[in-house]
Order: structure tokens, then C-alpha cells, then sequence
């Protein structure tokens, strides 16, 4: 399938220009040359098994990240059903925000979660800081890792893709609303400055609409200032 070949090619590219390596660079590690490591990228040619664990092997990261092809049929159950799906072939798209108040804008950021999981653990992938929808793979940041569903609560392990040394962790409060949306909270890295950080959040299994109402609920209100200076620590506790 000409698809399967596609889907490959576009991973090896993310994941060599997540990391900041050239073609020619990365030509030279799998001992290849450029214009055929250019054909792989675009689906050209179908990469024989060898080939794939040697691209694998260069670019850091397992086979099933460059080979996790699913035929379109993408599901649209609502992330409070996740606990139920049985899917082998479909995935759940769930659309995350936060508020930026360096740059004072929403981040807008997309996870896609295989609905392959047992007892409640999934794969899953985090496109951070994306500018299209409609192409997740022009992101700021890549983290693969997985998910996992609890009664109330749902969390996230991801490891920075680029940067082995930030793993990424999110706590969301189940919804049981018809919308299905969650607020949370995402702890990790800060690049500006380089430290420790956590952020509010909302997911969606929905495109919002970035507008003040949703800018309000991820930024820190008053009642959250004195939670914190109370308790001495930081707690989402509101409800969507």
C-alpha cells in the first residue's frame, strides 16, 4: 500500500527535523545517499525491515513510532467513551489548550491517542505549539508516550522527542458532560526561562474557539492565587 509507505516516510522526516538534522546528515548515519533518503521521505520507496531498525537506530526513537500506520477511520467517540473502545485501527484526536502568558496567547496543541489500549493504557502522541490543524507535524515539539484512564481522572507520560531529558505529565478530571471537555493540569519544562512549569488546560475532543471565554479558564483566577498561597501548592479543582 502506497499510503503505508507515505505515513513512513513523513515520520522519518518529522522525527530527523525534530532533531535538528539535515538530510545529508542523517544520509551519512544510515549510510545512504541523499537522494534516496529524499525518496523515503516521500514515499518513493517502500523501506525494507533492516533499513527501518538502522532509521529507527539513528533517529532515537522505537520502530513502531516510524511504522504506526492506521487506515482512515478515525473515531469520533467523545473521550469520556475512550474507556470503551475496542478499535485496533481508528484513533481519538483530542485538541489541548493553555494560556501562554509570556507571549500572551493561547497554545493551541493536538494528541492522538490509538485506541489499541488494555486495561485502560494507549499509546499516544502530543504535537505541541501547532499552527494547522490541518498538518500536526508543523509543531514546536513532539512528545510520544501514553495514556491512561481512570474512573475520575485520565493522565499522560510523554517524553519529549527531541529532548530526552523533559518527560511532559498531565492530570485531567474526567468529564461527564455531553461535551466531553476536561480541565487539568501539564507539568513539565520551561524553555524561557529553562525550569520546572505547569499550566492549566482544557481538552477537547472538539476544535474550540479561542476566544476570551476560553482564555479566562486557563489562566490562573484570583480564587486559584489564593488556593495556592493557602495550601502552598497548586490545584485544579473546576469543573467544564
Amino acid at each position: 500500500m502506497k499510503e503505508i509507505s507515505i505515513h513512513v516516510g513523513k515520520r522519518i522526516r518529522l522525527y530527523r527535523k525534530m532533531k535538528n538534522m539535515t538530510i545529508e546528515v542523517f544520509a551519512g548515519l544510515i549510510n545512504k545517499s541523499k537522494a534516496t533518503v529524499s525518496k523515503y521521505e516521500n514515499g518513493d520507496i517502500a523501506i525494507d525491515i533492516e533499513t527501518l531498525f538502522i532509521i529507527a537506530q539513528a533517529l532515537d526513537v522505537s520502530l513502531n513510532q516510524l511504522i504506526d500506520f492506521e487506515e482512515n477511520t478515525e473515531n469520533t467517540d467523545r473521550i469520556n467513551d475512550l474507556g470503551s473502545v475496542r478499535g485496533r485501527h481508528s484513533k481519538t484526536r483530542m485538541y489541548l489548550y493553555f494560556y501562554d502568558g509570556r507571549r500572551s496567547r493561547i497554545i493551541r496543541n493536538v494528541i492522538d491517542v490509538r485506541n489499541t489500549g488494555e486495561n485502560g493504557l494507549y499509546s499516544a502522541d502530543f504535537y505541541a505549539d501547532i499552527e494547522d490543524y490541518s498538518n500536526c507535524y508543523k509543531c514546536k515539539y513532539l512528545y510520544h508516550g501514553t495514556m491512561h484512564r481512570y474512573d475520575t481522572f485520565t493522565n499522560f507520560n510523554f517524553e519529549n522527542q527531541n529532548n530526552k531529558m523533559e518527560h511532559v505529565f498531565l492530570y485531567a478530571i474526567n468529564s461527564f458532560s455531553p461535551a466531553g471537555r476536561m480541565i487539568g493540569m501539564f507539568s513539565g519544562l520551561s524553555t524561557q526561562p529553562m525550569l520546572p512549569a505547569s499550566f492549566k488546560f482544557v481538552l477537547s475532543p472538539d476544535i474550540m474557539e479561542e476566544n476570551d471565554e476560553l482564555r479566562e479558564i486557563l489562566r490562573f483566577s484570583k480564587e486559584d492565587i489564593r488556593t495556592m498561597k493557602k495550601m502552598n501548592m497548586f490545584i485544579v479543582d473546576q469543573h467544564l
